[in-house]
């Protein structure tokens, strides 16, 4: 590492060891307790086979039928873990001391609140996860209502490039406890580089990230939650644990990130796509994005033409990865170069085909699960949009994104359960037609794009009403579109 890199990273060795000391629930601590995970999902899997592994007495509770979970039962089986399964199975979980709650299952499930109430520790796998790891090792964490995925790939790809062990986890990727107890990922060159949402930071107790960022706030998961503050609640149990050392990147051009971090007693790091401002930030000027670190060092980066992805969105990304990944150590020379190379995150806005005859491009943007997603994808391209919309609703007011809809979109294709909501709020300000499958949506959107169009799959909605996740939603289009291109 040189001696500007040296410079940039404030977790130098006496700071390291000072919170590597942090107050944690140790490895050690986990000994002498039963524990229960409910939830087999991928998360709540890892941790169960992280515990047997560290010879702990576990078994796995999930209210799904058995009948389907035959795959995932042999798999615990070989384990010799003990599985629980169907409508009555969380009954059965009295005994055990510690509860890991996969972040599918909120803390106010009945029998979770019940637990509660009897002083039963609930913990979340990312918590579990943490604490097993190596306390040399570094952590950072990512969260916010969008952005938060492309900002955490990319911040893993920039460390990477600097000769750290970038180790994925969370969100994103493989469950933390897959990862946690590698001895590939023991010292201080580990950076544990973790996507954490709302659902995960509410069982959190003593994790404490090296660096945080938050990519930016927006009402998501009402559904869940019920209002915005409670949403926001979840996301501040991320910053529960940090103190005055310690870095915490922020959206500054976002009026939720501002209020958010008013009175946090952390560094504050902004990152805007306005002129310089702060003693420490990331920002833009004349064309180049532009970083000053905790010690009033500017670094002039790559000039925004040179940007891999497109859309403003991915330039406060951009500014949020660099920043952060140099408060950890990554070397400027480093950060320049893995810029310029990230190719992007599948379902982001991802370009899988173009008609050749008049060039239209489809785009899958799955991952845009709400409303401020979306509006993001719309103001990506200067081309008419045709719009594949719709799945399950999450309690949105589509109203407030008609005028951007009327702009930009030139027909609209709904699909899903929440058809008939987008339709109501928006049919009257742009051509649509509705389709019942994935199939039919992109074949109606391809028919109504003329020449250098752009076939957007970004739903605002989840998936769940057609699929098991959006990235099996994002498959799907890409599937259809790949079908559509080749007899076109």
């Amino acid at each position: 590492m040189d001696d500007e890199s040296v410079r940039w990273n404030y977790a130098n060795a006496q700071e390291h060891e000072r919170h590597t000391a942090r107050d944690a629930m140790k490895a050690n601590e986990l000994d002498g307790f039963t524990y229960a995970v409910l939830g087999a999902a991928r998360s709540g899997i890892a941790a169960a086979m992280l515990l047997k592994d560290l010879g702990h007495d576990v078994a796995v509770y999930d209210e799904k039928p058995a009948d389907r979970a035959t795959d995932l039962k042999a798999e615990l089986d070989a384990r010799g873990i003990e599985s629980h399964w169907g409508a009555g199975a969380f009954g059965e979980l009295a005994s055990r001391q510690v509860i890991v709650l996969s972040p599918g299952i909120p803390r106010e499930h009945p029998v979770v609140a019940e637990a509660l109430g009897r002083g039963v520790r609930v913990i979340g796998e990312v918590e579990l996860a943490a604490a097993v790891s190596d306390p040399a090792a570094r952590i950072m964490a990512i969260t916010g209502t969008n952005g938060k995925t492309t900002t955490t790939a990319w911040i893993a790809h920039l460390l990477q490039a600097s000769g750290l062990n970038a180790v994925l986890v969370g969100n994103i990727g493989e469950a933390w406890s897959k990862h946690a107890a590698r001895p590939e990922n023991r010292g201080a060159q580990t950076v544990f580089v973790a996507e954490l949402s709302s659902f995960q930071l509410e069982s959190i107790e003593d994790l404490r990230p090296t660096v945080a960022v938050l990519t930016n706030l927006a009402p998501d998961h009402l559904d869940r939650y019920g209002t915005f503050d409670k949403y926001v609640a979840a996301k501040r149990h991320l910053l529960r644990n940090m103190g005055e050392k310690d870095c915490l990147v922020f959206n500054g051009g976002n009026e939720a990130s501002r209020e958010f971090v008013a009175d946090l007693n952390v560094r504050q790091v902004p990152f805007h796509l306005g002129e310089d401002e702060g003693e420490s930030s990331a920002f833009l000027r004349s064309g180049l994005l532009m970083v000053r670190g905790l010690d009033g060092v500017e670094v002039a980066l790559i000039e925004v033409e040179e940007m891999p992805l497109p859309g403003r969105h991915n330039l406060e990304n951009a500014l949020a990865a660099a920043m952060a990944a140099m408060l950890i150590g990554a070397s400027p020379e480093a950060v320049c170069a893995g810029l310029r190379s990230f190719a992007g995150v599948e379902h982001r806005i991802e370009l899988c085909g173009t008609r050749e005859r008049d060039g239209v491009r489809f785009f899958n943007d799955s991952k845009a699960t709400n409303l401020d997603s979306l509006e993001k994808a719309l103001a990506s391209f200067d081309e008419p949009i045709v719009l594949i919309a719709g799945g399950r609703d999450k309690n949105s007011d589509y109203d407030t994104l008609r005028p951007l809809v009327k702009e930009r979109v030139a027909h609209l294709v709904t699909v899903g359960e929440a058809a008939p909501l987008i339709e109501k709020s928006w049919g009257g300000t742009v051509p649509f037609e509705r389709a019942s499958s994935m199939d039919e949506a992109v074949r109606r959107g391809a028919a109504a794009a003329g020449e250098g169009h752009v076939v957007l799959l970004s739903p605002a909605c989840t998936s769940y009403d057609m699929y098991a996740n959006f990235e099996e939603r994002g498959r799907d289009f890409k599937a259809c579109v790949k079908r559509l291109l080749a007899t076109d």
